[in-house]
């Protein structure tokens, strides 16, 4: 009997969300440093122009003309405000773009069991004589057990996530072992 447990399509969409989030926020964050602040800057200098000139009650019709809101800018950003900026865009766009070459490694991993052994994401095949420990603590609750393993005298673990692996393939995969394995 041969089973597959493939990655869960709500992990996949999770995982690539976040991916797309971060680098959206970061490019959102270089916008801002690049054109939103300097642009805002503009307004406001040209606002405290007008201000010092006592010539405010022109400056609804020049911001106007200029395409701009009356409102004008609550502050003036300085260097710092824009290299601020800089700073978390380029940190998220990196962290976005770290969480999706994860994801991008991980969406085709799979757990296969086949007769006598499991086969783990990455290829490597686990006989069930060679499993040595079974840790089921959060598997009833949170669908995670760890196995541990010993091949030719190298140890190893694994384990078994029913949330971002197919349920169903897991709690089969996980039957055998119990029942297979030479603890």
């Amino acid at each position: 009997m041969t089973v597959e447990a493939k990655i869960t399509s709500i992990w996949k969409k999770q995982k690539g969300f976040l991916a797309l989030f971060f680098v959206g926020i970061g490019l959102w964050f270089l916008f801002d440093g690049k054109v939103g602040f300097p642009k805002s800057n503009d307004r406001w200098l040209a606002h405290e122009k007008f201000k010092t000139e006592n010539r405010l009650s022109e400056w609804p019709q020049f911001a106007k003309n200029a395409g701009w809101n009356e409102t004008p800018p609550h502050k003036y950003y300085k260097k710092n405000d824009i290299a601020a900026q800089y700073f978390i865009g380029a940190l998220a766009v990196v962290f976005g773009m770290a969480v999706f070459i994860y994801w991008a490694g991980q969406i085709k991993l799979v757990f296969k069991l086949e007769e006598g052994a499991v086969i783990i994401p990455g290829g490597k095949r686990v006989p069930f004589e060679s499993i040595t420990g079974i840790n089921r603590k959060k598997w009833d609750d949170k669908g995670l057990a760890t196995i541990y393993y010993s091949i030719d005298g190298r140890a190893g673990k694994f384990i078994l996530d029913d949330y971002k692996f197919d349920p169903q393939p897991m709690r089969e995969i996980m039957k055998e072992i119990e029942g297979k394995a030479k603890l």
